[in-house]
């Protein structure tokens, strides 16, 4: 298929983008020699990954999607990069031959992927594509990871890397010249009209026809004009706002209503005035971008007579309830909520896979809890004696035991709320078992994950590494802002301007309520109190 066959099909479904669609099925023809590196740049939302990967799947190049953007390190990009790569090639079934899956620096990135490429059959040899979308948001990224990752088309026989950037690029950005860069502009008014009019209707019961042919196209020129074109909105925001408000701004006709004037027909003047604030209240609650949905809320969705008979209590329990989280995602949380409210000196006892599941361990966690509360309980009381008689002398003979000063000062941090994983449990409440929230390293995090994890792989040596699927679990996570990165530690000192691939100074914090936790550790059968210092009994 020729390019511009390529551009006249892609057009049809994607209007506006032929000028694009065809320059790109000319650089990645699997007949015709593409560049090492390939640039393709714009805003967001303008169809820049849709029509790249729409222009390879009608070519039939073989290619690998990896988004930059649900990596959270250097390192996890790189070991997606060849996930994702073995994945394409229908590989994944060997991936303990490649590093066994693990892959550190971009050099031993060259070097697997070379492999992988090499490993192919006689017929299926050809040009390979390796597309990193939204390269430019990666978080944690070196300077010199783009300009290396750029390199691997020079590197790797028949390997071509397109880097999908949000931003425009700066003058020799990737330290090479010669680069062929590729333009999404964004959409114009007309072009963003003509595409909202491709797409079907919003259909509205005993609405007739010819209203909507003749009121529907200059509704869509209206929204544009008062709500998307200032605000740079996209075409998914664009047409989420025309069918939201489509339906009321053509209730008069629907409901029968008579036109004002004596006029026989209403037609889009008469509607618009009759609508003039729906533009300005609807209209712009519709560009709010929001997790859970206003119809969720029972806030917003029940009278205001069954809330005034309601408890305060009630009320507001109700009102800061959180949507509830896949399986995978829920232990993830779980494990962050646990490295960071238990001292790292106690993982030994309390996360150990040679004893957590033997008798001696249970009893173990017990005795360090009774005894941490035990410590805690005697200090609370000494702060409150020593408050209430100033002239009591604060030194004294301190108690020895087998718990450091050192653990009790950062496991036990006065504070006005309560442990999270008992969720409410009696005697347990108070600042004697308030545990602050410490940052954890992701090897932290992954040992926990191991140790709490209630349905474990019968035999864990043949299975795959779950890492990348954490990777990915805990960067969705954060773009949910309940796991979010400690920033300012001393581990990012570590992490030098030219390292490539080093995370290992990385550290997270949770940063979400225990009750919370709680009830959704138990959903999955892990009950948090039982991993917590201080947590039971």
């Amino acid at each position: 298929m020729q390019p511009a066959d390529v551009a006249r099909s892609l057009s049809a479904q994607w209007p506006c983008r032929q000028s694009q669609a065809k320059q790109l099925a000319s650089l990645l023809h699997p007949r015709i020699p593409s560049a090492p590196t390939l640039v393709v740049h714009g805003v967001s939302a303008t169809c820049k990954s849709t029509i790249l990967r729409g222009v390879l799947q009608t070519l039939e190049v073989p290619h690998a999607f990896v988004r930059s953007s649900e990596c959270i390190t250097a390192r996890h990009l790189l070991t997606k990069i060849l996930w994702n790569t073995l994945d394409a090639l229908g590989q994944r079934d060997k991936w303990e031959q490649y590093g066994k899956g693990r892959c550190e620096h971009v050099s031993m990135l060259a070097v697997l992927l070379e492999e992988c490429l090499a490993a192919r059959d006689e017929n299926k040899r050809g040009k390979f594509v390796l597309v990193l979308d939204e390269i430019d948001r990666q978080r944690e990224a070196p300077p010199t990871l783009l300009s290396a990752l750029a390199r691997l088309g020079d590197i790797v026989p028949s390997l071509s890397v397109v880097l999908v950037l949000s931003s425009s690029p700066r003058p020799l950005f990737l330290q090479n010249a010669a680069v062929p860069h590729i333009h999404f502009p964004p959409y114009t008014r007309k072009e963003a009209i003509d595409i909202m009019l491709s797409f079907p209707t919003p259909v509205i019961e005993n609405l007739p026809d010819d209203v909507t042919t003749r009121v529907y196209p200059h509704f869509v020129a209206t929204v544009y004009d008062t709500l998307v074109g200032p605000t740079a909105g996209s075409i998914p925001t664009y047409r989420s706002i025309c069918q939201r408000l489509w339906s009321s701004f053509v209730a008069p006709v629907v409901q029968g209503e008579a036109p004002p004037g004596g006029n026989a027909e209403w037609d889009f003047t008469r509607l618009l005035v009759r609508n003039r604030a729906l533009f300005r209240h609807q209209g712009e609650a519709a560009l709010v971008h929001r997790i859970v949905t206003e119809d969720a809320s029972p806030s917003v969705s029940a009278p205001a007579s069954s809330l005034t008979l309601q408890k305060p209590s009630t009320i507001s329990a109700a009102a800061s309830a959180l949507p509830h989280l896949p399986y995978f995602s829920t232990l993830i949380l779980t494990s962050a909520y646990l490295a960071s409210h238990t001292p790292q000196r106690l993982d030994t006892i309390f996360f150990s896979k040679f004893s957590s599941s033997s008798l001696s361990a249970r009893n173990k966690r017990a005795h360090h809890r009774r005894r941490l509360k035990v410590l805690s309980q005697a200090q609370a009381e000494d702060r409150a004696a020593a408050a209430d008689d100033p002239s009591t002398p604060r030194k004294g003979k301190r108690t020895k035991t087998r718990i450091t000063k050192s653990t009790l000062s950062s496991a036990f941090a006065t504070s006005s709320a309560t442990t999270s994983a008992v969720c409410g449990a009696a005697g347990i409440t108070g600042p004697s078992t308030i545990l602050s929230a410490r940052p954890f390293p992701l090897e932290r995090l992954l040992a926990i994950y191991h140790a709490v994890d209630p349905n474990p792989p019968e035999n864990p040596i043949n299975t795959p590494a779950v890492a990348d699927q954490i990777y990915a679990e805990l960067a969705t996570l954060r773009r949910l802002r309940l796991v979010v990165p400690a920033s300012g530690h001393v581990g990012f000192a570590s992490t030098g301007p030219g390292n490539t691939s080093a995370d290992a100074g990385e550290k997270w914090c949770v940063n979400v309520s225990g009750d919370w936790i709680g009830e959704l550790a138990k959903g999955i059968g892990v009950e948090v109190g039982e991993w917590l210092a201080g947590g039971l009994d």
